[in-house]
């Protein structure tokens, strides 16, 4: 996971997360955006539950 240190702060590239570990969320709530890039700290990322699996399968159904 590609990842950045901002004053002493580990943050990870929301992007890199959302293109290659679908299995986790994150709280886009707690975002940053730092240079144009959007960042965000691992105590906001999260595994997937059971329930936002199904949701996510669901609406990825393509006809």
């Amino acid at each position: 996971m590609k990842s950045v240190i901002i004053n002493d702060i580990e943050y990870f590239d929301v992007s890199d997360i959302k293109k290659n570990h679908r299995d986790l969320k994150i709280d886009i709530r707690e975002m940053i955006t730092e240079g144009g890039v959007k960042l965000i700290k691992a105590e906001h990322v999260t595994l997937l539950t059971d329930f936002d699996m199904t949701m996510r399968d669901l609406f990825n159904r393509k006809p």
